[in-house]
């Protein structure tokens, strides 16, 4: 019997791919924000150390 189910799937169909597509839809909507506030954190945290070592370097070069 279980052999019998195995051969009888065929893959994947219209519609189950249209449900994996309405869940990653509703996840990435749902994380939209968050995702974007993460990025945004992320990116101006990079900046400022990237600021602070720049300002670093100037200061043992200046004579």
């Amino acid at each position: 019997m279980l052999k019998q189910f195995l051969r009888e799937e065929e893959g994947q169909s219209t519609v189950e791919y249209l449900l994996i597509i309405a869940v990653v839809v509703v996840v990435v909507t749902a994380m939209g924000k968050k995702m974007q506030d993460g990025v945004t954190n992320l990116t101006e945290s990079i900046m400022s150390k990237m600021t602070k070592k720049a300002e670093a370097l100037m200061d043992k070069a200046s004579p």
